[in-house]
């Protein structure tokens, strides 16, 4: 009885190592099915056709290289004052005028007292100066060119005035001589002259021959040499042989350090051989030549 005993505890031991064994191996068993469920049960990736891709060509671009600008030197400028843009006024020229003096103007067709009289400038009566001819003034009288003498008017802003050319002289080529009381001398004497000086007389187409009574045309320049003006009673040309004189200018004057030039004709009735002379008489009656002689001779 003994020995049962001491088996049985030993059978109960070794139950309990194999049940234990057992369980491990179980549990083994459980986890090694378990895994194999896990990876059956997964679906399986299906299978599918490469999708071609379109292969296109690399563009190369061209690589830009940054390229500096560089930026221009600010140069230093000194302040300066900006001053504004002169706009140039419009020149105007003042019109030329004569105005008549206290005592009045008679106004006649002509540079010359031989000239008639048109009308009358009023004291004080103002008028357009059109033109100038020696010491006389053309003037606007009315629509109708009118003259008057510089000394008795006052002139303002003639200075631009144009020399126009005058009438004919209304006195005829054959006018009476004027009468002297002093001797015109028998050669011209410019010192004598009061300081008149002639620079030049000059007939065109000396010595000819001219027709009798034709015209002969002469010019003459005439300076005055002084540092005033000078008034005369006549200007003109004589005829040495026969004493005939054609008054081209009168009762006028010289301005001081100022040429007058002037043309006129005259005319000589009977055949011959003369000789002209140019020359000035004053307000005294004193004469004298300026210039000369010129021959002409006469057919």
């Amino acid at each position: 009885m003994k020995d049962s005993g001491s088996f049985g505890g030993q059978g109960v031991n070794v139950w309990l190592i194999a049940g234990w064994a057992i369980l491990v191996l179980f549990g083994i068993g459980i986890i090694v099915a378990g895994l194999i469920l896990f990876r059956g049960g997964q679906p399986q990736a299906e299978a599918t056709q490469p999708v071609p891709t379109a292969t296109s060509t690399p563009v190369v671009l061209p690589t830009v290289v940054p390229t500096h600008t560089p930026l221009p030197t600010a140069t230093f400028m000194p302040p300066t004052s900006i001053l504004p843009t002169a706009v140039p006024a419009t020149a105007t020229t003042p019109a030329a005028m004569v105005e008549a003096s206290d005592k009045g103007v008679n106004v006649r067709s002509g540079p010359g007292t031989s000239f008639e009289e048109i009308g009358r400038l009023e004291p004080g009566q103002k008028a357009a100066v059109t033109g100038r001819y020696g010491d006389w003034w053309q003037i606007d009288y009315g629509g109708t060119p009118g003259w008057v003498a510089d000394w008795v008017v006052t002139p303002y802003n003639t200075d631009s005035v144009a020399e126009v050319e005058p009438p004919a002289s209304p006195i005829p080529s054959t006018a009476a001589p004027i009468p002297t009381k002093t001797p015109i001398p028998a050669t011209p004497a410019p010192a004598e002259c009061r300081g008149v000086v002639g620079d030049s007389f000059q007939v065109e187409g000396a010595p000819g021959p001219y027709p009798a009574g034709g015209e002969i045309k002469f010019h003459m320049w005439v300076t005055n040499k002084t540092g005033s003006d000078i008034e005369y009673k006549s200007l003109g040309v004589a005829v040495e042989e026969t004493g005939q004189y054609q008054n081209s200018y009168s009762w006028s004057k010289l301005y001081a350090n100022k040429q007058f030039y002037h043309q006129d004709h005259i005319s000589i009735e009977q055949p011959g051989t003369y000789h002209l002379w140019l020359t000035i008489g004053f307000l005294d009656e004193y004469w004298c030549r300026l210039a000369g002689p010129v021959e002409v001779i006469i057919q």
